[in-house]
């Protein structure tokens, strides 16, 4: 949300994996995030429990793996929480190689336009991407910084210098499934949530211009990602940023849907559209970037019977062609 009530939520912007795909065409998406573990090194666990449960579907495999550690009697509960944790830290490492900088940039002429023209002041990115590719791109072209751009998560060192960089448009993103460079850690006994969600800033290997001349980071604490599984836990500071983006939903001008198929199990996702749609005047946009837009709008269209009558106009771009310079260029034109 803005700083303060003076400023408006501009745009809101929904960030998926065809993002990432986007840029790097070796990014997995959900249906390939298994086969892409079990090719690491450090894959026995994974391919165990593929056999195990005879799935392919990493969301399938996790969500058995979740039910079996919520058996209140489960004598393996604590091997299994373990098991668990590797998976996670798995997926967060799978991640780390997608940062800005490792793309490609003569294939991607899209990409400064998209960072500089797109977003504006006080717009709210909700991302449920791992990597921080976005985030690197923003930084890169100075539209954004990660020291109060991620709400209420913060780097956790106090009074550092990268601490009072500023947030130049104040656009905040939302990683509402984590990231791999969130780490939590323990804070002192007295504090109301002695586990927390802070960053590892990494010396300007994630944030280019921002963390250039900083090594700011925890010491310890292991990767935070909510790993994709019917069942879900979220730490408080996850959930404020959830709660944010609904509040952000009923008063955006723009909704943008950028490289996400909304799946019907992210309730979340469909909690942001009905606020959006059920709260919307003046013909606010829905747009859809995707290659498969037309579908996504249908789907939609469907779902909350939505016709030509209807207060929301939806725009579906970049059918059969994804995000590249021409899309990106019809989407500012949306906006404008």
């Amino acid at each position: 949300m803005p700083k303060n009530s003076s400023e408006k939520v501009n745009n809101l912007f929904l960030i998926g994996a065809g993002f990432t795909k986007a840029v790097f065409s070796d990014a997995p998406l959900n249906e390939d995030l298994l086969r892409v573990l079990c090719k690491g090194a450090s894959c026995n666990v994974l391919k165990k429990y593929r056999r195990k449960y005879k799935t392919d579907d990493i969301e399938i495999l996790l969500t058995h793996l979740d039910l079996e550690i919520l058996q209140p009697k489960a004598k393996r509960q604590t091997a299994l929480q373990t098991v668990r944790k590797t998976i996670g830290q798995q997926l967060a490492e799978c991640f780390r190689q997608f940062r800005f900088g490792n793309q490609e940039l003569g294939n991607n002429n899209w990409l400064e336009p998209f960072a500089q023209k797109v977003f504006h002041q006080n717009d709210v990115i909700v991302s449920l991407n791992y990597d921080c590719f976005l985030e690197g791109l923003l930084d890169q072209h100075e539209v954004w910084c990660p020291s109060t751009g991620y709400g209420a998560v913060k780097v956790d060192v106090p009074g550092a210098s990268f601490n009072k960089q500023i947030n130049p448009k104040n656009i905040l993103i939302y990683k509402i499934h984590g990231s791999e460079n969130f780490h939590t850690t323990s804070l002192a006994l007295k504090d109301i949530n002695p586990r927390r969600i802070s960053l590892v800033v990494n010396n300007g290997k994630i944030y280019p211009k921002s963390g250039k001349s900083s090594n700011v980071g925890v010491v310890e604490g292991k990767p935070y990602i909510i790993a994709p599984s019917f069942v879900k836990f979220f730490l408080p500071q996850i959930q404020l940023l959830m709660n944010e983006a609904l509040q952000t939903a009923t008063q955006a001008k723009h909704f943008v849907i950028i490289g996400c198929s909304l799946r019907p199990e992210d309730n979340h996702l469909w909690l942001l559209l009905a606020n959006f749609i059920y709260n919307s005047k003046n013909r606010r946009k829905l747009i859809v970037v995707d290659y498969k837009a037309d579908t996504i709008k249908s789907k939609i269209c469907d779902y909350y019977s939505l016709g030509d009558d209807s207060t929301i106009k939806i725009v579906a771009i970049g059918q059969k062609d994804g995000l590249n310079r021409n899309t990106v260029d019809e989407l500012i034109n949306n906006l404008g």
